[in-house]
């Protein structure tokens, strides 16, 4: 609050350098000038003369000037930012005198972001187009970016990704208009490590797959060939290897089990009522139960036939399968969708191969009496179909989820309305309550929980038709 003494102060900048001045008026005709530079670091004190006209402006006699003047609350407050200010300054200064001691990034910096002029003939334009390597970069990485999508190998658009992705962190490190875009580099460094992640995870999971032994490899490479081998890994691992002797049962005609199996090597008989209706071979399935119609079963299935080991193969004078658990192998096709999908085409395949070595047997003169083979082949394909509609009836809450699988079946395999009539009666259904999916309840008028949502479905309507 003295009259007499006045504090002023000034920020000035000037490119890399700023100062602040300190104005303390100390008599009638000079003051004090304080200023610090920021870069240098240099603190100076001048008393320098003013004016009397200047004086005069000062003065307390000057009502005007009086008025005008500051409190000392504002004058406080204005020096504590100035003191901040320059508390910030110092540290800036600190930054930029480390970066300028890095030649190696100055190089790259000036590497990537020096023009350069890209000769083009004057007929298609008299000015001169430059282009940064920076800019080349951007460019290249929505260029990468494009190719990835249009790559159908899944390893490839990830490598193909993890390039666009590190060509655009060249591009925003190293921006054009000299500012580093923190932003979509962090998010392209989360995009390279989660892509790198899936590459590193498939690869190691493919060498892993090729360490398993010849004999699974070379059955995968004559009957899974659709399976990724990443994939064909999956399954083998699930699974168990079984060896057999020549003479040994797998399962009597009947006999329920809860196992899916497939023939590596030797030669099987599958038997209905005694009789010889085909044989099984290296890549043939067992007791699959429609997994070709997309019909995936959990539980135990009754088998159509009785399935004996009789031959040994001729190379390692083995039998061997590879047994999965049903309900195993089910939650693995229904967490693994490409290997559903695959596995599905080989058990087509697989259904094309048995139907070959029927007609094979009938050629090869194998069949004594074909009237009575071809009636037992048709026996055993309505059992099948039986078995498979127990057990389905058998878990309620799925035969909605089935039917169209169920349908696809009877379409393949030639079931009538008339045998799956017959199948439903044996298992204690009719048509109308299959169809209703509710055992007991012919009707749907008369199934309470049907009426129910008839009637809400009737509300709503009324509803929206009187809006």
């Amino acid at each position: 609050g003295n009259p007499s003494c006045d504090l002023v102060g000034r920020r000035i900048v000037f490119g890399a350098h700023s100062f602040v001045n300190h104005k303390k008026r100390i008599g009638t005709g000079e003051y004090i000038n304080t200023s610090y530079n920021r870069c240098g670091g240099n603190l100076r004190t001048v008393t320098t003369p003013i004016s009397p006209s200047r004086h005069n402006m000062l003065m307390p006699s000057n009502l005007k000037s009086t008025l005008r003047r500051r409190s000392i609350f504002s004058t406080a407050t204005r020096n504590k930012t100035i003191y901040s200010t320059i508390q910030i300054l110092k540290k800036r200064a600190v930054s930029f005198s480390t970066i300028g001691r890095r030649p190696a990034g100055k190089k790259i910096q000036s590497f990537l972001l020096t023009p350069r002029v890209i000769p083009i003939p004057r007929w298609i334009t008299p000015n001169a187009v430059t282009v940064t390597l920076s800019e080349v970069c951007g460019h290249l990485s929505f260029v990468l970016v494009f190719l990835s999508y249009a790559v159908d190998d899944f390893l490839l658009l990830r490598i193909v990704a993890v390039a666009g992705s590190t060509s655009m962190l060249f591009f925003t490190y190293f921006h054009p208009h000299g500012r580093v875009l923190w932003l979509p580099f962090k998010w392209n460094v989360l995009f390279i490590a989660v892509n790198m992640y899936r590459i590193f995870k498939t690869v190691f999971e493919h060498y892993l797959a090729s360490q398993m032994s010849p004999d699974i490899l070379h059955l995968r490479h004559d009957h899974f060939q659709v399976i990724e081998l990443n994939d064909f890994a999956k399954l083998v691992n699930i699974g168990e290897i079984e060896e057999l002797e020549i003479g040994d049962v797998l399962f009597e005609q009947g006999e329920a089990h809860p196992f899916v199996r497939v023939v590596i090597e030797g030669e099987l008989d599958v038997l209905r009522d005694g009789v010889l209706t085909y044989s099984l071979e290296d890549g043939n399935f067992i007791s699959e139960s429609g997994m070709h119609a997309g019909l995936m079963l959990p539980g135990s299935v009754e088998a159509s036939g009785t399935v004996i080991a009789t031959r040994a193969s001729s190379t390692t004078g083995k039998i061997r399968c590879i047994k999965w658990e049903r309900a195993d192998l089910v939650k693995l096709l229904q967490k693994c969708k490409p290997l559903s999908r695959s596995f599905q085409s080989v058990l087509s395949w697989d259904v094309v191969s048995k139907l070959k070595s029927q007609r094979l047997l009938l050629a090869e003169g194998a069949i004594n009496s074909p009237g009575r083979w071809t009636g037992k082949r048709m026996d055993q394909s309505y059992f099948r179909y039986l078995a498979i509609l127990h057990n389905i009836i058998a878990r309620k809450r799925d035969l909605h989820a089935n039917k169209e699988e169920l349908q696809m079946y009877r379409t393949i395999h030639h079931i009538d309305d008339e045998h799956h009539k017959q199948a439903l009666e044996t298992c204690g259904w009719t048509t109308e309550e299959f169809d209703t999916g509710k055992e007991g309840i012919s009707n749907l008028d008369n199934d309470d929980d049907w009426s129910t949502n008839k009637n809400l479905q009737e509300k709503l309507l009324h509803f929206l038709n009187l809006a």
